[in-house]
């Protein structure tokens, strides 16, 4: 072998193993380090969901009951189609839904206050409840978190998206994961029409039934 070749695959090495140490920033939800809630417990993953969406106004509800004996939180973790994680159930309080500070927490709907307003946006209306997690849920209760609010169903919580990964306000080919403090939490998942409401037959009622389909939630053990 020569010492060129020698000095090549050497540098090779060298490469693949600084690639190797790399963190990836795309984890998506199998690898995404789980999350720490807004008053400072630990959660644990419950479900993967999959064929999460947020687009061409469908959205993505998880339905969640508790039957732990204590009040527990309890998180919906999104992913777009790149992998990146698109809100932070950590986040205290309310929401920037536009602005440069999108996704970032907020106190005010003020568009030059780049601290505690959404610079940027067009407000009144940008600062928003939403990380998608419920904080202190009581024992047997039932909760929904969802991208956002629906016509047809009731949302207790929806989120707001960060501009990581594909950096657009939407999740097209989209994953999620359900995560808790207790994993005596179970959950069903749909993606539903935000726009219309389903609407009495005896009206009379002219309008086909608004989609409403279940996406599958697989238990991680």
């Amino acid at each position: 072998m020569t010492q060129k070749r020698a000095r090549t695959l050497a540098g090779i090495a060298i490469l693949a193993a600084a690639l190797a140490r790399a963190p990836s920033t795309l984890a998506g939800p199998g690898d995404t380090p789980l999350p720490t809630f807004a008053d400072g417990k630990p959660a644990q993953a419950v479900y993967l969901a999959l064929g999460v969406i947020k687009n061409n106004n469908l959205e993505t509800d998880v339905v969640c009951t508790s039957l732990e004996t204590t009040p527990v939180d309890i998180g919906f973790q999104t992913f777009d189609e790149t992998g990146a994680l698109r809100n932070n159930v950590a986040a205290p309080g309310p929401l920037c839904n536009a602005g440069t500070r999108m996704g970032l927490a907020c106190t005010v709907d003020n568009s030059l206050d780049t601290v505690n307003g959404c610079p940027g946006a067009t407000c009144p209306g940008c600062c928003v409840p939403g990380s998608g997690a419920m904080l202190a849920v009581a024992p047997g209760r039932t909760v929904t978190i969802g991208t956002a609010g629906t016509a047809q169903l009731h949302e207790d919580a929806t989120m707001v998206l960060n501009t990581a990964g594909s950096g657009v306000p939407n999740l097209r080919n989209g994953s999620g994961r359900v995560v808790a403090t207790s994993l005596n939490v179970f959950c069903t998942a749909m993606v539903a029409d935000k726009l219309h409401t389903i609407c009495d037959p005896a009206a009379p009622c002219t309008l086909p039934p608004p989609t409403v389909v279940t996406i599958p939630l697989v238990r991680i053990p």
